[in-house]
């Protein structure tokens, strides 16, 4: 429960940053990284019994190797798409 609450304050922080005026856009109420901020505060909230299942299930399989993580296997292609910009 500390991590939920933690985790949330955090992003809602960072969202009311965004709002006013802590972001690179001009402040104001459709301040885009307020508003991206504040969705992923609900997600965290709203989700947090579901990140932790997925952990949970990682540990289970026994996936916990950094090889099997997903930003491992797709960095390569992440690099690729990176560089043509």
């Amino acid at each position: 429960m500390v991590g939920r609450v933690f985790f949330t304050g955090l992003f809602l922080l960072l969202a009311a940053g965004g709002f006013l005026g802590a972001a690179p856009a001009p402040p104001g109420p459709l301040d885009p990284f307020g508003i991206a901020f504040l969705a992923l505060s609900g997600i965290i909230w709203l989700g947090w019994e579901m990140i932790g299942d997925a952990y949970a299930y990682r540990k289970e399989i026994d996936a916990m190797e950094a090889s099997d993580l997903t930003f491992v296997r797709l960095g390569p292609f992440t690099i690729k798409m990176l560089s043509r910009k």
